[in-house]
């Protein structure tokens, strides 16, 4: 939509200048805009209108860069700059360089700015694209421009100021920006201003879900012509709707109302979970379900260690402690957050995989020759092993002020838990037979697919 916005602004100067252009003679007013401009040169003006009334794009970018070499000052310089950036229009780099050789002419220029705004996003120069957009919604009106455009402009511009504020995890800022965007009719099917709407309201602190979802919804239903895309967006979606609602029981009848709403307030409400057990408390069920701690699965013994449950978590730590424990397998492989020669931290659960979070330190018998330490967000290859040697309880994430629970612990209940756990693991090594120690097993899984909040 942008990009069409954008070239329609284009050949609307094009059009415009060239018939205001047809019944002026030398010395009479040309105007490209109401304002007028005279051309009395009558050698200038040939040269000009030969230049404007060439019908093919190159021979006229080659007309027009003639004419502004000849005449480097002209009257209509930034008209003409105007008319090359479309002439333009299948070289990336040379409707850029006209742009920029426009916004010299005049920094307040509505469509280099916006043409710049569209390229530098497409080009995931989102601190350039937001630049030329602060720019241009602070430029003032331009004569010429339809009032529709100039309302179409600030499309542009707003869904450039959001996708900057969005890798910048300037929520509040994203959010507003791009709904300001997608408020415009025209723009209310972009995929490409819905979906990060969608992402600036889930990722923020505390997530806004009732909008959220709605727009990542709406991004799942507008993708149905990329079905690997829409998988993509609907699981990212799904994720956060059971976060919230706490099942996915519901998700596509959802969907389906969000088709026919026009705003989150036409869509029905989504009913929140009851609140989930403290970390503490959910301890207790999972010891209670598998009373064989040998038996648990991997992410279960971590978050036992976490909960702050200090009697469950002696029994944990008291299987696990000495053990050879892999942590990392070409079945279950772990996800490195950082990596020095010596020491790994990596996360390990589908939690904290997602969640970008370290919840083992692999500290190594043999530091890691330098081409072999893997790198930040890769998943590790191979099978990865190490002895048991501590953990910490890590504190819960803070999500605004404290609640109750976190303010005064049930008893056997430690404070200031609950946010999972690091576990340190020494003589770390990378083996992809079976080592000579057998190590504890490790069943991958939780007794419940998502973790109760601390």
């Amino acid at each position: 939509m942008k990009k069409l916005l954008v070239m329609s602004l284009l050949a609307f100067a094009t059009c415009g200048f060239a018939q205001d252009s047809q019944s002026a003679q030398p010395g009479q007013a040309t105007t490209a805009q109401p304002q007028q401009k005279t051309i009395k040169d009558p050698a200038e003006y040939n040269a000009y209108m030969s230049a404007i009334s060439a019908t093919d794009p190159n021979q006229k970018a080659q007309a027009l860069e003639s004419f502004l070499q000849q005449y480097p000052n002209t009257v209509v310089k930034e008209e003409t700059l105007e008319q090359l950036m479309a002439a333009y229009q299948g070289n990336p780099q040379k409707t850029i360089d006209a742009a920029n050789r426009l916004l010299q002419t005049n920094p307040n220029n509505i469509r280099g700015l916006a043409v710049l705004t569209v390229v530098s996003r497409d080009q995931n120069a989102f601190a350039d694209a937001a630049k030329y957009a602060q720019r241009g919604l602070q430029a003032p009106p331009q004569e010429g421009v339809p009032a529709a455009a100039q309302n179409g402009l600030k499309v542009i511009f707003n869904g450039a100021i959001g996708m900057d504020a969005l890798q910048r995890k300037d929520y509040a800022t994203a959010q507003k920006a791009l709904l300001a965007a997608v408020s415009v009719p025209e723009d209310a099917n972009n995929l490409n201003d819905v979906y990060p709407l969608a992402t600036a309201y889930l990722q923020a602190n505390p997530p806004d879900y009732q909008n959220g979802l709605y727009w990542a919804a709406k991004a799942v239903n507008l993708a149905q012509s990329n079905p690997a895309a829409q998988q993509q967006i609907d699981k990212f979606a799904q994720y956060y709707y059971k976060k919230f609602h706490g099942s996915l029981d519901g998700w596509d009848q959802y969907k389906q109302a969000v088709q026919s709403a026009k705003s989150p307030q036409d869509a029905p409400p989504i009913t929140p979970a009851p609140p989930p057990p403290t970390p503490c408390e959910f301890a207790d069920t999972i010891m209670k379900s598998n009373p064989d701690v040998s038996q648990m699965a991997y992410g279960d013994w971590l978050f036992v260690l976490g909960s702050g449950n200090q009697k469950d978590a002696d029994q944990v730590w008291s299987f696990l402690n000495g053990k050879l424990i892999p942590v990392s397998s070409p079945a279950h492989q772990a996800k490195v957050i950082s990596a020095t020669p010596e020491e790994l931290q990596l996360a390990t659960t589908d939690d904290d995989i997602h969640d970008n979070k370290a919840d083992v330190t692999l500290k190594m018998e043999t530091p890691l020759p330098a081409a072999k330490v893997p790198q930040p967000g890769a998943m590790l290859a191979g099978t990865w092993l190490g002895k048991a040697t501590s953990y910490t309880p890590l504190p819960p994430a803070q999500t605004g002020a404290a609640t109750p629970a976190q303010q005064q612990p049930a008893a056997g209940c430690l404070s200031n838990t609950g946010g999972g756990v690091m576990l340190t693991l020494t003589e770390g090594t990378n083996k992809s037979a079976t080592p000579a120690h057998k190590p504890a097993p490790a069943h991958r899984g939780t007794t419940t697919r998502r973790r109760p909040a601390a």
